[in-house]
């Protein structure tokens, strides 16, 4: 039985000791929309290790900060700002900006207007 204890601590002991990281940090960078290479250089840990060790707090911090974000921004919309209403509107309700083009398949007409005494030659007289 005490060999058991002894494999069990020495598969603690395999590898490099976790490094104590501090869970409201990656929180908050998360919440503002930092990216998992950007958390991972700010705490010491690769982005690997992070989405290993910490993927679910990570995407629950960003799904709040995206909510918030959507918050202010119709926020602001209702509160009359212009932009924000157009891209709200085309991005939530999937309206858009209708540019109506009109193609002519049939050539311009030609139209000639001059007379025959108001014709010249290359030289500046005038040809009959």
């Amino acid at each position: 039985m005490k060999s058991d204890i002894n494999k069990a601590e020495k598969k603690k002991q395999l590898g490099r000791p976790q490094k104590s990281i501090d869970e409201k940090v990656l929180a908050n960078l998360s919440q503002i929309g930092c990216t998992q290479e950007e958390i991972g250089s700010i705490v010491g840990i690769s982005a690997r290790t992070l989405q290993r060790r910490f993927a679910d707090l990570l995407e629950v911090n960003k799904n709040k900060g995206k909510a918030s974000l959507r918050k202010k921004m119709y926020e602001k919309a209702m509160k009359g700002n212009d932009k924000l209403l157009v891209w709200l509107s085309k991005n939530y309700l999937n309206m858009v900006d209708k540019v109506h083009t009109t193609s002519t398949t049939e050539p311009l007409p030609l139209i000639i207007e001059a007379k025959a005494e108001e014709v010249k030659d290359l030289n500046g007289k005038e040809k009959r």
